[in-house]
């Protein structure tokens, strides 16, 4: 089936991110990101530098350049740095394109567009360039391909790195959502490799190639403001660290409250919705962590390490 100029156009927007982060880049590279063949991507970026990048000046194209396998940027690339007139549609799709965002419904911007909008549209396509917009340069990249494949419906291969060792392991996951939460980025999706849903920090998430396998999303996946459950209404274990240091905050244990004692440990109360989420990464820090309370997590952090034992 031919595809229609909607679809090549969201790619190419898709391909800027890429561009923009990395000036030269072997197309071969750009196709594995973007789980495309090198030929089409070429076609693309021939395209894409005969477009014009500053709508006040027709002649000012995108700098890109496709020679000897290599796509080089030479100038600039288009960005969103000036204020723009949308339609009523563009702002009904902006409207969905934020609430996939997690803005609050009833903030200014969100309800002035739409006061405006008059008509309905589909928002999805402009949900994925909004995302790519609003994350930080170093991780458009990762979301871009990210929302590409969970458009198409196909596994990725990541490289994800711990958060404790910042050791790289590979995994294959079929990309169901993206979150933003707290300044950070979250992907949920299913891991091959541990059988079970995950959430990913995208921060972490060191390279991305997407796969010509296919995946279907479970029925009734239902995308949130959040990637995290209520943490208000979750169960508490109390664990005391026998030092401080960067990783005992609330960006790295999420919902958690600390108190720090002189002697240099710190006493925190940590929400959990399973233990064995929490019992990993206790078990992890060898021996620096004690969990207090509750009986269940405690049994968890045993069993955890007497597993990590037996596999050394």
């Amino acid at each position: 089936m031919a595809e229609d100029a909607a679809t090549r156009a969201r790619r190419l927007l898709t391909l800027l991110p890429f561009l923009r982060e990395q000036r030269v880049i072997p197309i071969a590279a750009l196709a594995a990101a973007v789980g495309s063949d090198e030929r089409a991507i070429a076609d693309d970026l021939t395209v894409l530098s005969l477009c014009g990048g500053d709508e006040r000046d027709p002649s000012q194209l995108v700098g890109v350049l496709v020679e000897d396998g290599v796509a080089e940027v030479f100038a600039d690339l288009p960005a969103l740095e000036r204020p723009v007139r949308l339609t009523a549609v563009e702002a009904r799709a902006l409207v969905a394109a934020l609430g996939a965002l997690g803005v609050d419904p009833a903030a200014d911007l969100v309800r002035k567009l739409t006061d405006y909008a008059a008509t309905s549209v589909d928002p999805d396509a402009v949900a994925t360039t909004v995302r790519t917009a609003f994350a930080q340069d170093k991780h458009a990249h990762v979301i871009a391909a990210l929302d590409l494949a969970a458009e198409r419906g196909l596994a990725v291969r990541i490289g994800y790195a711990s958060w404790g060792s910042g050791e790289v392991s590979e995994r294959t996951v079929h990309p169901y959502a993206l979150y933003r939460w707290r300044d950070s980025w979250y992907l949920l999706a299913f891991c091959e490799r541990t059988n079970e849903e995950r959430t990913f920090r995208v921060d972490r998430i060191t390279s991305t190639a997407i796969t010509k396998t296919p995946f279907e999303r479970p029925a009734g996946l239902k995308a949130t403001a959040s990637p995290l459950p209520d943490l208000d209404a979750l169960p508490r274990a109390t664990v005391r660290f026998a030092s401080d240091g960067p990783d005992l905050s609330d960006r790295e244990w999420p919902g958690a409250t600390f108190e720090r004692a002189d002697d240099g440990s710190v006493t925190a109360r940590i929400p959990y919705a399973g233990t064995a989420w929490i019992a990993r990464r206790i078990a992890a820090r060898l021996g620096d962590a004690e969990v207090l309370e509750p009986a269940e997590v405690r049994e968890a952090v045993v069993a955890t390490a007497r597993e990590m034992l037996s596999t050394l």
